[in-house]
């Protein structure tokens, strides 16, 4: 991409005009191929934020960064799922990561998609290491697991070229944008088409459940606690937008009206990636029945819908519920443990 391209991008931007999806396009292949420099992704990262994205540009920047990534294609029956936040808010324990192996333990494939923390203590990448999981692992090694296990953890930065790129500059800018807190969460190497995605601001779900739309999701929830949880909470209200096959609609629930009791903030709080992980296998072998637990059946029950499991809250609860007192959720790790420092040998 030439200098006068780039010029001519920023030009429109900081004129508060939108960038076509080819313009688009172009500017993410060209920071793959390392033809920007850092104050160019830069400028065009702080051009696009004062500007104000629209709704065809945030789709169009997700649908080419991940046609950049690293893809795989894991050989199994059903459909993909991922769990995951946006990060931002309250923190809590890597609740969406617990959720992943109750969702694994009920037959549904998850492409687990994630990195180190950036926002709070503990990210997903953190707490799996702590709980033995050997993160580092090749496409091959991440589609066999997916295959033999039932889940796998997709590190992000081992996929995703472009955005290794772009969240430097963010960083030193100390911005958010919506590289990270949008579309990171949505470019799933494996084209996961179902998702539990939590969104940390209310004004996001419309934006985030729109665009995963446009880029071929098929069946997920994206949820935002009321009192500024990305989870579906335990202290509140919790506004949940449904996609089912390019319909949304939208609704709200709280834990009352599946029979739990709200928390405290402090019940469910963050710790370090040890503590979390703790809390996790408490959670599993049934040690912790208090609220950690109701925070896990409670969002694990959406994944089992949007999986298919369930028909409904009420029923995802109980079905989690089993898969966690039956020990196939912590067998389900245990699992995983083992194989990703096998298959992470075998598929350097």
């Amino acid at each position: 991409m030439s200098r006068n391209v780039v010029k001519n991008v920023l030009a429109k931007l900081t004129a508060r005009e939108d960038l076509s999806s080819e313009e688009i396009y172009g500017l993410i292949e060209a920071i793959r191929n390392d033809e920007l420099s850092d104050a160019q992704i830069a400028g065009f990262q702080v051009a696009l934020l004062m500007k104000g994205p629209s709704l065809d540009e945030i789709t169009a920047i997700a649908a080419a960064m991940r046609d950049n990534c690293i893809r795989i294609d894991p050989d199994v029956d059903g459909e993909l799922m991922d769990t995951c936040g946006t990060g931002g808010g309250l923190s809590t324990f890597n609740i969406s990561t617990a959720v992943a192996f109750v969702a694994a333990a009920a037959g549904i494939p998850v492409a687990k998609h994630g990195s180190r923390s950036i926002s709070s203590l503990s990210g997903s990448a953190d707490v799996l290491e702590a709980l033995g999981v050997e993160i580092n692992q090749s496409p091959k090694g991440v589609e066999k697991l997916i295959e033999d296990v039932g889940i796998a953890f997709l590190y992000a930065p081992l996929f995703h070229p472009v955005m290794c790129k772009v969240l430097p500059p963010e960083k030193d800018l100390g911005i958010k944008t919506i590289f990270y807190t949008v579309i990171g969460p949505l470019i799933n190497p494996s084209r996961a088409s179902r998702h539990v995605l939590g969104v940390y601001r209310p004004e996001l779900l419309d934006t985030v459940a729109h665009v995963a739309s446009s880029i071929g999701y098929k069946r997920a929830l994206f949820v935002h606690g009321l009192d500024g949880l990305d989870e579906i909470s335990m202290l509140g209200r919790t506004r949940i937008k449904e996609l089912d096959n390019g319909d949304i609609t939208t609704y709200e629930i709280e834990p009352e009206d599946f029979g739990l009791e709200r928390c405290r903030p402090e019940d469910i709080a963050t710790g370090t990636p040890e503590e979390n992980a703790a809390m996790i296998r408490d959670v599993f072998s049934g040690k912790d029945r208090g609220p950690r637990r109701s925070a896990v059946l409670l969002n694990a029950a959406g994944a089992l819908m949007v999986g298919g499991k369930a028909g409904c809250f009420r029923e995802g609860i109980g079905l989690a519920a089993e898969l966690v007192d039956s020990g196939e959720a912590l067998e389900k790790l245990k699992r995983l443990v083992e194989a990703s420092h096998e298959y992470g040998r075998i598929y350097a």
